[in-house]
């Protein structure tokens, strides 16, 4: 079993690093962000803060209120909110990525970390370690309203573009792109990869405890 959670632990790491990649891409692409990292962005640029810190303030605050509306959260979750943001700070700070100057070479880099990122979502979720922090909100909202995940999902997300747009989060084409595009581009990448996301059990922070306990 340490076996086994050594391998998942790798594969979730590789998947965060892939996502931070992406999304660092994402927003070197200069020609608009998508509704979670205009709010981020936006935040950063108000506050003085990193891109990452931001982030996980945001991931924290998401989870914290998913959590006191009953839902669980894995060791995985704990990574996206902590590990991930740091991993695109660095990326930021040693300037590998170069901001783009132009819009069609804006959006290559655009499409190239909206792909990176598909990629490293489903290796993040093939760990199985934990539901992503705003992935955990929106089924919570979705069950406390009655209403379907893709209208909690749309509603939080305009709320995050107005709110960081306000803050000076960049609006674009990319936002656009990356708002419609980014789930129809998970659900290629998972249907080629023969990945059922829905069927995979998310295994929350409890259980992972429980398990490695029963090893001692």
């Amino acid at each position: 079993m340490v076996r086994e959670y050594g391998r998942r632990l790798l594969i979730l790491a590789g998947g965060l690093m892939v996502s931070a990649v992406g999304i660092t891409m994402m927003l070197q692409a200069n020609v608009g962000q998508e509704p979670w990292s205009i709010l981020q962005k936006g935040m950063s640029i108000f506050f003085g803060m990193t891109y990452g810190t931001a982030a996980m303030i945001v991931g924290a605050a998401v989870i914290a209120i998913a959590v006191l509306c009953g839902e669980s959260f894995g060791i995985g979750t704990l990574a996206n909110i902590f590990f991930c943001p740091v991993c695109i700070d660095i990326l930021l700070y040693l300037d590998w990525i170069p901001q783009m100057q132009t819009l069609w070479s804006g959006l290559l880099m655009l499409l190239g970390g909206m792909e990176l990122l598909a990629v490293g979502t489903w290796m993040y979720m093939k760990s199985a370690l934990g539901s992503g922090p705003r992935d955990a909100l929106m089924v919570v909202l979705a069950r406390k309203t009655g209403r379907s995940v893709g209208l909690c999902r749309a509603t939080v997300e305009l709320i995050a573009i107005f709110v960081g747009w306000r803050l000076g989060g960049q609006l674009g084409v990319g936002t656009l792109i990356s708002a419609v595009g980014l789930g129809t581009l998970f659900n290629l990448n998972f249907g080629l990869l023969r990945f059922d996301a829905a069927s995979l059990h998310q295994e929350n922070i409890a259980e992972t405890l429980h398990r490695l306990g029963s090893l001692y």
